[in-house]
């Protein structure tokens, strides 16, 4: 299995930096919700969660066809690479490792495009065309913004990348941490034009919910409907579609979180920039890819856990070595001990 952040520990009162959960923890509105519907529990699902279908589609402004739901953005990643391979795949690296491990497993080829560390990780739209023209992928992984280099790109960027490639090509493109960024994301993609696009998106880690596994995909009809014919029944379960179809009546919930997302990032930026011995990478959502100058990552992680803290070594995320870790926007106060621990440790 691949790595993941998540402490999993002794200690219950770890303050995990390993992980991108909302720190503004579950809506209260949602929680009841869920609270409410433990009695539904005595019947089953729906088999594959029409009305949630429904609701979401609803509410992005997307026909029903558009969508499909997932047990968590993971099972999506799966079921994407088993009903639309084997073939070949790019991947633009580093990145979230759960996609190559699911196109491996499923017989796929995959080559890399490796973002440059002096580039900020950021692509080259000239190089990124001629690898898609030497390799001459079936799709195309692209984390937007990226996990874990916080890289985020505006759907002007994305579509001019799209309309220069194949149309061929099948563009899978996962938003999960989209809802923190300031950019509005792929939607228009399916809206406005016929490209064979996939957009991966987690209703878990902006809504708090990590431990109910709930995501959805939004995409080309018949790239729907492929991975339809391969999914099994019931991956959804009771209180998971209660949860669907709450998540975008949150308004305030979602502006709440924005803003503050958008203020503590830049504090924490301005703040690590500050530290000699740490380099920072600016950031379009909820955390943050470091490098340590002066130790390694794990070494780090080592000693923030005897102080109670937890973070993300990145040494398995291809393009990246031991002195990379990633931190997760938490709580001020947290966010504050962090880094007056970062900022003495070693000095």
């Amino acid at each position: 299995m691949n790595k993941h952040g998540g402490y999993i520990g002794k200690n219950i009162e770890m303050v995990d930096f390993s992980v991108n959960i909302n720190p503004l923890g579950i809506p209260e509105i949602i929680k009841k919700k869920l609270i409410d519907g433990i009695d539904q529990l005595v019947k089953y699902p729906e088999i594959t969660g029409r009305s949630a279908i429904m609701k979401i589609s609803q509410d992005l402004g997307v026909f029903p066809e558009n969508v499909i739901l997932g047990n968590g953005a993971i099972e999506l990643i799966y079921l994407f690479s088993r009903s639309n391979g084997p073939g070949k795949a790019l991947i633009i690296q580093p990145t979230f490792n759960e996609y190559e491990r699911a196109l491996k497993l499923y017989g796929w080829d995959v080559d890399y495009y490796v973002l440059k560390e002096e580039d900020d990780f950021s692509i080259d739209p000239v190089e990124l065309e001629k690898i898609i023209e030497k390799t001459k992928p079936q799709a195309v992984f692209l984390c937007n913004p990226n996990n874990p280099t916080g890289r985020v790109y505006s759907i002007e960027f994305i579509t001019k990348l799209i309309e220069k490639s194949a149309q061929t090509i099948t563009w899978f493109l996962d938003e999960s941490f989209m809802d923190f960024s300031n950019e509005s994301g792929g939607l228009t993609l399916v809206k406005n034009t016929d490209y064979p696009v996939f957009i991966l998106k987690s209703l878990t880690k902006f809504y708090a919910l990590p431990g109910l596994r709930i995501g959805y995909g939004v995409g080309n009809p018949a790239v729907i409907k492929k991975m339809e014919s391969f999914k099994e029944p019931w991956t959804i379960n009771g209180l998971g579609l209660i949860a669907a179809t709450a998540v975008y009546d949150e308004i305030d919930y979602a502006k709440q979180t924005k803003a503050y997302i958008e203020q503590e990032r830049q504090r924490i930026y301005e703040e690590l920039k500050k530290i000699g011995t740490i380099k920072v990478y600016q950031s379009g959502t909820d955390f943050h890819l470091c490098r340590i100058l002066k130790a390694t990552a794990s070494e780090l992680k080592s000693a923030i856990e005897s102080e109670g803290m937890s973070i993300r070594t990145c040494e398995d995320f291809v393009g990246l070595d031991e002195s990379y870790f990633r931190i997760a926007i938490k709580k001020s106060e947290e966010n504050n001990r962090l880094l007056i621990f970062l900022k003495d440790w070693r000095a």
